[in-house]
């Protein structure tokens, strides 16, 4: 019987949480407290944790938090008037056509506008994606299947960094030098060779 992997927390320090703070920024994200927190609660947690609030974190990113929610509470305000229930119903039937996670959470990241248009209008996002058909707690255990591999991919990212900057492909030495980093790649590429090809892979498509 196979042993079943632990999963790795994140090392999180006030570098790699302004790091990805400006990541989300680049993708135009709603970066505000309630909304992040729903999308990414571990990464509000080491803000909390290193800057004391979600605030101080976004002004260390250099970001300006009141204008982020001022802006946020103005788009929301100018999409959901521009709703009714038809309208939420077919949209959400529409987009079910091209995304696989329809949790709340991950509607609320990618279509922040039709989930509070489907509030406003129908209740919660519960009701209005079983008014169109559909199973809401399958949704429910497909979006916490799906957060769990784009987190998966997301710490591959980090490892992928970590790889670059150390500047060599030998796997000998590295595991000699940075033994729990080398098990690390091991739990996330199954080996260091897929590992390595994952890099050159990534930095071919940079190029």
């Amino acid at each position: 019987m196979k042993k079943q992997k632990k999963a790795v927390k994140m090392k999180w320090d006030k570098k790699v949480i302004i790091e990805r703070i400006r990541v989300l920024e680049k993708l135009d994200e709603n970066l505000t407290y309630t909304h992040v927190k729903e999308t990414d609660s571990a990464l509000v947690g080491a803000a909390v944790k290193y800057f004391g609030n979600w605030g101080a974190a976004l002004e260390a990113a250099g970001l300006d938090y009141a204008e982020i929610r001022a802006l946020s509470k103005e788009r929301r305000n100018e999409k959901v008037r521009k709703w009714s229930i038809n309208k939420v119903i077919e949209e959400i039937r529409e987009v079910a056509k091209v995304e696989e996670d329809l949790s709340n959470a991950y509607m609320k990241e990618k279509h922040s506008s039709l989930v509070a248009a489907a509030s406003n209008y129908i209740g919660s996002w519960k009701k209005a994606v079983e008014m169109c058909g559909f199973d809401y707690a399958e949704i429910q255990k497909r979006g916490r299947r799906m957060r769990q591999e784009r987190e998966k991919s997301w710490y591959r990212s980090l490892l992928l960094d970590r790889l670059d900057k150390l500047g060599t492909f030998n796997e000998r030495d590295v595991r000699n030098a940075h033994p729990d980093f080398y098990k690390l790649i091991l739990l996330y590429f199954s080996s260091w060779n897929k590992a390595v090809k994952s890099l050159k892979d990534r930095n071919v498509r940079k190029d």
